[in-house]
Parts: C-alpha cells; structure tokens; sequence
C-alpha cells in the first residue's frame, strides 16, 4: 500500500561477476536509471543439415539448443528529471523503505542556470562494468539480470550507444544503450541437467524376442542407415536374425 502510494519502483538489477561459477557474490550491482519498457527473447535450435547429391531437400539432424539470448534497451538522462541508477558494491541489500520513500520525495535536480551534466561517464562506466577485458581470467564479465520474476546468467553479445538531446557545445545529455546478453551455464550444472544419453556415446543394447537390429539402430541415432554399420563393428553373419539374449553395441556417430 505504501509502496504504490509513493510511487516506489523495484529498479532492476544488474549483478557483476568475475567467475563463472556465481557462487561468490557479485563485485557490483547496477540499479539502472529506469526500467526498460520490453525486452525480447530468443531461443535458437541449431541442426546439422545433411544433403545428398542430386536431391530436392536435406536431412536436418539435431546438433545443439543455444543459450538464451535477450535483449534490452537502457535510458541514460542527465537532465536532472529523473533520478539517476546507481551502482554498488557486491551484493545489493534488500529496498530499505524508509530511504526508498526519501529517495522518491527528493525534487529533481535542476539547473536552470548552469550546464547540464553528460550523459558520457554514466554511458562509459556501464560499459565498463559489463564488457570490459579482465587481464587475470581473459574474460568479460559474467553477469545476472534481474527483474521482477525474470533471471538470467549470462554475458553481453553486443552494445549499441544512441546519443540525443544535446547541449550548445555538442555534448549529450540522453543516451539509449541497446543490450543483447547470451546466457551461460556451468558445465557441470548443464551436464547434470541434460543427463545426456546420446548418440555420440556407445550404447549396449541385450537383444529380446523379435528385435530387429534396423529399428534398434533408428531409435538409437534417429536414422535407419547405420544398421550395416552397426552388424559389421558387431561382426555380425546376419543383422536379420538376431539371437535373443545377445548384446549390441552401438558405436557413437563420428
């Protein structure tokens, strides 16, 4: 009740990490100055496409799903209207309300007098914060976002810096940043989430009662053409009979 009275906005955040593994707590945390008004989401499956000479159409076999990908876009105001983000050290507290309710009856700050401040230390600081090189691990940051219900690890892909509204001398005062991040994961988290039975590993299989090894081998690699393959690593006389109990190994795809 309180909170919509005063009109108190939960900024969203940006957590800074130097270590994949976001088990320390971040280094910085980025309140940004207002909300984005959207973000988009994009989700790509990446195939392997197999074509045979003299055909019409290819065979699209599974290689990979890519990280998520997002992107936002950050308004930077130096005129004084609205409040400015913030950034801090290591992990952000939880909204002191007493200070959000100061923070939001504070006047905005301007001057009609003096010149405007730039928007270009708040623009190249948050660059900094987010892209920049690290000489100890070789690595761009590794970041958090987040916002109401919506979480992400990831990393930035890209940056665009639109500058407008400036002052007589040229120097802006508004800048709109446009983010794509790429989301990451820990290896061993991602191995332990995909518990992979793949293709690409060897497989064993113990014959039973009518098994055929050409649709063995099609629910194994998703594809019936490997099943002479399959006979000969086995030694196999015959791949159509097939002794119940046997076992067949099914090598992995190279």
């Amino acid at each position: 009740m309180i909170e919509g009275i005063f009109g108190i906005i939960d900024k969203m955040r940006i957590e800074v990490f130097t270590k994949k593994e976001y088990t320390e707590p971040p280094e910085k945390t980025i309140f940004v100055q207002l909300n984005p008004e959207k973000y988009t989401i994009k989700q790509n499956v990446a195939f392997c496409e197999g074509q045979a000479m003299g055909t019409t159409g290819s065979d699209l076999k599974f290689n990979k799903i890519e990280g998520e990908e997002v992107n936002f876009e950050f308004l930077f105001d130096s005129s004084g209207v609205v409040p400015k983000g913030k950034v801090v050290d290591g992990k952000a507290p939880e909204m002191d309300l007493a200070s959000a309710i100061g923070e939001t009856m504070k006047p905005a700050v301007v001057n009609p007098f003096g010149e405007v401040e730039t928007v270009e230390k708040e623009v190249e600081e948050f660059k900094k914060l987010l892209m920049s090189y690290n000489s100890e691990t070789h690595q761009t940051p590794y970041l958090r976002l987040l916002w109401g219900g919506y979480t992400l690890d990831c990393r930035v892909k890209s940056m665009d810096i639109e500058y407008s509204l400036f002052r007589k001398d040229g120097r802006p005062i508004r800048a709109k940043v446009k983010c794509g991040f790429k989301g990451t994961i820990n290896y061993k988290l991602m191995v332990a989430k995909e518990n992979k039975n793949s293709p690409d590993l060897t497989h064993q299989r113990t014959v039973k009662m009518n098994d055929k090894l050409a649709l063995l081998s099609e629910d194994i690699y998703q594809d019936n053409n490997y099943y002479i393959d399959v006979a000969k690593n086995n030694k196999l006389l015959s791949f159509r009979q097939l002794q119940q109990g046997d076992k067949i190994n099914f090598p992995p795809i190279k």
